[in-house]
């Protein structure tokens, strides 16, 4: 790993501070500069491997703010709404409130874009939880922001079946409906199982979504996918679903 330069250990520190993380938090640096290296700027030493292990962190740790706020809610319920939590575009305006734009290095100086800034921060959370092998120093920054945009999500007169929203939404700007597709179907040891379904649109995936069920799997997806629907699909406008 690349020795880290005063003002790079600097710049880290604010990255902390601006999470929210208490004044004087040490971490091991080099991972959390990797965390925020693109891998156009060093094609072996950036978040590619950290992202993947922090999107399953993400998931855990939306999984139990929600449970912990809507203890009565259902399965499907709680699946659909962490499905847009955790959505690319959801953690890419996530992170940009965040500032952790001004931390990622790139070969391109321009401020990176929705997908990278999502990319850092599942690196960042993976970076934190390595720290602990917990989610000690991911929850309390991160539980007040989802909290917030779940509280959102649930005020949105949509929330009760996206399925039908995403229905109702494509057959109104494009007369068309969407098409929805079991891409994983797994077993458990306690013999349940874990179904990830994809919601298409002429000719795109839009959203996927994980559940216990077909159905819910499903729903999953509608809700993780009717955020992006309702910005780019136009009336009457196939051109529309590649924008």
């Amino acid at each position: 790993m690349p020795e880290i330069h005063p003002s790079r250990l600097r710049d880290l520190q604010r990255c902390l501070q601006q999470l929210g993380l208490p004044t004087g938090t040490t971490v091991q640096w080099e991972r959390l500069d990797q965390a925020l290296t693109h891998k156009s700027a060093d094609p072996t030493y950036n978040y590619e491997s950290l992202e993947f292990l922090g999107d399953a962190v993400l998931r855990l740790g939306a999984t139990e703010c929600l449970q912990g706020m809507y203890p009565q809610a259902s399965v499907g319920e709680l699946s659909a709404l962490r499905s847009v939590l955790i959505s690319d575009r959801t953690l890419g305006q996530l992170a940009d409130q965040l500032g952790l734009g001004n931390y990622v290095i790139m070969a391109n100086p321009a401020k990176p874009g929705a997908r990278v800034m999502a990319d850092a921060l599942e690196a960042v959370v993976a970076a934190l939880y390595q720290e602990t092998h917990s989610l000690a120093l991911v929850r309390p920054w991160l539980d007040p922001h989802l909290q917030r945009l779940a509280t959102e999500v649930r005020q949105d007169p949509t929330r009760q079946n996206y399925k039908v929203a995403v229905q109702e939404l494509t057959q109104a700007h494009a007369r068309t409906l969407p098409e929805y597709r079991i891409t994983e179907a797994r077993a458990k040891e306690d013999g349940s199982h874990t179904y990830q379904a994809e919601v298409w649109f002429q000719g795109r995936c839009w959203g996927r979504g994980q559940a216990s069920t077909k159905k819910q799997a499903e729903q999953a997806a509608a809700a993780a996918a009717y955020g992006d629907l309702i910005q780019h699909v136009k009336p009457h406008d196939p051109a529309a679903a590649a924008c």
